[in-house]
């Protein structure tokens, strides 16, 4: 019960460590780069907040049962939602990004329009 608290514990630190802090730097480096796309910063601090603290939770309850593989499946149920919630940033991103190019395309072909008109 313990290796499954300890083992759950170990793993969503490495989530956070090697998926979630990296992302968050690639998302602030692309949004000073790529000033078009906006960073939904509400949807990702509050996917964070209640995602991590699901997986806090799920790892708090493994102290108090008393079945093996229940503290497993507990364990794993930590680090899948904490697997979801390290990755649901680029996907937010990805998905403002297509919703500001939908907006994007046909000003872009306004200004090849006037151009063409202006252009003899």
């Amino acid at each position: 019960m313990w290796f499954a608290l300890g083992a759950g514990t170990l793993l969503c630190l490495l989530l956070v460590a090697g998926v979630y802090a990296p992302l968050l730097g690639l998302i602030g480096s692309s949004a000073g780069a790529a000033w078009f796309v906006p960073v939904p910063i509400g949807a990702i601090t509050l996917v964070t907040l209640l995602g991590f603290a699901v997986s806090l939770a799920l790892l708090a309850l493994i102290t108090l049962v008393r079945s093996v593989p229940l503290a497993w499946t507990l364990a794993l149920s930590a680090v899948i939602v904490g697997l979801l919630t390290s990755i649901f940033p680029a996907f937010a991103v990805a998905q403002a990004g297509v919703e500001r190019g939908g907006q994007l395309i046909p000003w872009i072909l306004e200004w090849i329009n006037t151009a063409i008109a202006v252009l003899p």
